[in-house]
């Protein structure tokens, strides 16, 4: 990837949208001042689609919430663009191979119990 544009930089801005919902390629090209077709491409160098990269950035601030904070399950689902707790669940078994809950559960630094 270019100097200017990272992997790094394009996952924080997707951070920074997904609570309001799927950020479209066009919006996140836009405020990187490229096209969508050089975002894809850029990406593409990387050897990541940019839905991947919406995957990646999704599955990696799930984890995190999951792991050190005790926020419910729907609301990390909504603050990852998802309008319901069951499609985020559905995403993270596929990203996972467990279930956000079960996930936590394991987890040392909830609190939760094991």
């Amino acid at each position: 990837m270019s100097n200017k544009l990272s992997i790094d930089a394009v996952c924080r801005l997707i951070d920074a949208l997904l609570p309001r919902g799927y950020p479209l390629i066009e919006e996140v090209a836009s405020l990187l001042c490229v096209s969508p077709r050089t975002l894809q491409r850029l990406l593409q160098e990387e050897g990541v689609s940019y839905s991947e990269m919406i995957d990646r950035c999704r599955c990696r601030t799930a984890c995190n919430s999951l792991e050190h904070t005790h926020i419910p399950i729907h609301d990390i689902a909504t603050s990852l663009g998802y309008r319901d707790a069951s499609s985020f669940t559905r995403a993270f078994r596929r990203w996972t191979g467990t279930a956000p809950r079960a996930y936590r559960n394991r987890s040392p630094a909830t609190g939760y119990p094991r």
